[in-house]
């Protein structure tokens, strides 16, 4: 077994990228917090590769990427490739920082783990993290009524008065669409806490503007989708800001799926609806936007189509708000019908 207990490593620039192999067999040992510094070199580990509180620097003007037959577990990395970009090949773990110096992080199909101490530091618009083609973002931290905890610097801000108790945060940037085929921008989060996960959160959402595709960052609303589901749900909004990126919802249930998302999509000649909290337990409210004056019911049925429930609605212009109780119905998923309110029907699930 070979052992390097200092490693530094600077190859020149030329122009097909090279690699730092490291074979079966072989152990490398960063002791200590050395910088390793790849310029315009990969990085294969398919041996052992102890970093301890090292920094791994990639660097150059060319394309390159860490694959190895193992998941590789970095202190500190930086991406420094001004007119290229780093891609996984395989599931890496950052246990310190991620810095975006220049350049993208693609994941390609891979995740980077954040563990739970990782942080990502200097992202921005043209030096982000990306996987438009799969791929995720994870970090797993432990929320006890948190206040304006943006974990590992992931991109979302959570305030809650619960304990959630160790939550897994995912993050990705496939866009995601829905059975109607509606879309939202290239970048959603997961939140799975490990208690109370019936309890509700203010969630701030941070986005970038390549990630915006066709979307008008003025129009965005949250969505959410319960797990295993594709039926996204407007959630709305409470606040936004087009110039720091971000779109913020109270009251909302974080053990869901999120992505931001042009409200217009769910809307029919100037009406959409807003439901919340969704899932609900004893009751949710109802928002509806309309821009005229209108009449209409609105009915509540279960899966067989039947109705529960109907309501006459009186709507003016503007928001119209109603409360809907269904603590008296039995847990799963429920129809809302519009008739003559111009808005599509959505569904409401009952814990």
């Amino acid at each position: 077994m070979k052992h390097f207990n200092y490693i530094f490593l600077l190859l020149p620039c030329c122009l097909h990228a090279q690699s730092l192999r490291i074979n079966p067999g072989v152990q490398v040992t960063m002791s200590g917090a050395p910088y390793l510094v790849l310029n315009n070199t990969s990085l294969v580990n398919n041996g052992r590769f102890i970093t301890d509180n090292s920094t791994v620097l990639f660097a150059g003007a060319t394309h390159t990427y860490i694959d190895g037959s193992s998941p590789i577990s970095f202190y500190n990395l930086t991406v420094h490739i001004p007119s290229g970009e780093l891609q996984l090949h395989t599931n890496t773990i950052v246990t310190g920082t991620m810095a975006m110096d220049s350049g993208n992080l693609q994941l390609n199909t891979y995740t980077l783990s954040l563990g739970s101490s990782g942080r990502i530091m200097g992202e921005r618009n043209d030096a982000r993290i990306t996987g438009n083609s799969g791929g995720t973002i994870t970090i797993t931290t432990p929320l006890d009524a948190p206040h304006a905890v943006n974990p590992g610097n992931i991109g979302v801000e959570i305030t809650s008065n619960a304990n959630l108790g160790p939550t897994l945060i995912t993050r990705g940037h496939v866009q995601p669409d829905n059975a109607q085929g509606q879309t939202g921008i290239q970048r959603y989060f997961e939140i799975a806490p490990s208690l109370h996960r019936d309890a509700l959160a203010a969630l701030r959402f941070y986005y970038f503007d390549s990630e915006l595709g066709d979307k008008n960052k003025n129009e965005l609303d949250l969505f959410a989708v319960p797990p295993g589901q594709n039926n996204w749900t407007l959630q709305g909004k409470d606040y936004s800001d087009g110039i720091n990126n971000w779109v913020l919802k109270s009251n909302v249930n974080p053990s869901q799926r999120f992505t931001l998302a042009p409200a217009r999509n769910n809307t029919v000649s100037g009406a959409s609806v807003q439901i919340y909290p969704n899932p609900a337990r004893e009751a949710f409210t109802l928002l509806l936007f309309s821009a005229t004056e209108k009449q209409g019911i609105i009915s509540l049925s279960d899966q067989s189509g039947h109705v529960l429930e109907s309501r006459m609605i009186h709507c003016l212009p503007g928001i119209n708000k109603t409360t809907w109780n269904i603590a008296g119905y039995a847990a799963g998923a429920y129809h809302l019908v519009f008739n003559r309110l111009d808005v599509k029907n959505t569904t409401i699930l009952k814990q």
